[in-house]
């Protein structure tokens, strides 16, 4: 392999090092990207919601009047790029969530007419929507306006395949040990780069350790009624796709044993699910990821040398903040 020469070389091809890749196409700088496809990433095992309101108390996601423009642009782009055609990775998608009190709906009720809600989020009563009671004891539905979903296994391919038709990709095991500072930038093996920007996450050699691992189970199910493509959801959701089957999930585990899918994963997510439906459920696969996480709930943008970046700590929001993180991180350093 003959010695190349980069303004970027990239850690990671998940949303993030996917992002960054596309940020830097953008304005026409060099780079490749080292992948280990067999390295665990986060971005695999994601469902791929976007989601304006978050929590139990339906904050509104932070930051979100500034992320979502960015992301819906960038994932039209991107589409286009790769495919030569009109079309967008993220496609619109209602959510609905269930409520199961009149105390419930009247918060939201009241919160749907707050500044900056208008538009986000509209109360229903159960008899107005046809879905069928797959959750007990709903009362209302909140419909969650401007979401959106993402295949992360579509996405994550097509990038894969323009990488490599690109040359700009490389499959390997990143080893912390062939890095080389220089005057330069930076000599990783037979790669010259200015700068290095890390999108790996938990297995980032110089910042991991500055998040929390957080375990999220996923299970893909068929035996639902059909009630069309909206997403339904609790604290998990419910995600229809193709042939009948369904994404449930997914968990959000602090604290754990193991990384695979167990029992305890299982009864969270079906936890409030009406006992009658889950007599015809059938598992079809099942899996679970670890996002890196922070108390700030917020994306990490880090210089952590004159030319070494990283982002990090995008958790259960890759898919909404990883346009916005490598807008903004060539944005602040790179003017």
């Amino acid at each position: 392999m003959d010695e190349t020469s980069v303004d970027f070389l990239i850690l990671g091809q998940g949303f993030s090092g996917c992002a960054m890749a596309f940020e830097l196409e953008k304005l026409n700088k060099s780079y490749i990207i080292i992948d280990n496809p067999d390295a665990f990433s986060s971005s695999k095992f994601a469902v791929g919601l976007v989601n304006p309101v978050t929590g139990r108390r339906m904050a509104k996601t932070w930051n979100w009047d500034e992320i979502y423009p960015i992301a819906t642009e960038f994932y039209k782009k991107t589409f286009e790029i790769i495919h030569e055609k009109a079309g967008t990775f993220l496609t619109p998608k209602p959510i609905y969530k269930a409520l199961f009190s009149i105390e419930e709906t009247n918060f939201l009720t009241a919160k749907s007419a707050g500044i900056g809600f208008e538009n986000l989020i509209e109360t229903f009563s159960f008899e107005k929507k046809s879905f069928p009671a797959v959750f007990k004891g709903t009362k209302f539905w909140t419909e969650i306006k401007m979401g959106g979903r993402l295949d992360p296994t579509f996405y994550l391919d097509s990038c894969t395949s323009y990488f490599k038709q690109q040359n700009k990709i490389r499959f390997e095991n990143i080893e912390l040990a062939k890095f080389e500072r220089n005057q330069y930038g930076w000599k990783y093996g037979k790669i010259q780069a200015s700068n290095i920007i890390s999108c790996l996450g938990l297995g980032c050699p110089w910042i991991g350790k500055d998040f929390w691992p957080n375990k999220g189970q996923v299970y893909e199910v068929e035996g639902f009624p059909y009630w069309g493509d909206q997403v339904l959801k609790t604290d998990v959701y419910i995600v229809p796709r193709e042939k009948g089957k369904y994404l449930i999930g997914s968990t959000y585990e602090r604290e754990f044993e193991n990384t695979e899918p167990d029992k305890a994963g299982w009864d969270a997510i079906i936890k409030d699910l009406n006992p009658e439906f889950l007599k015809g459920l059938k598992v079809t696969k099942s899996w679970a990821g670890l996002r890196p996480t922070n108390q700030e709930r917020r994306p990490f943008i880090y210089k952590l040398d004159e030319h070494l970046f990283a982002i990090n700590g995008l958790g259960t929001k890759g898919v909404s903040l990883s346009p916005f993180a490598a807008s903004t991180l060539m944005e602040k350093f790179f003017k």
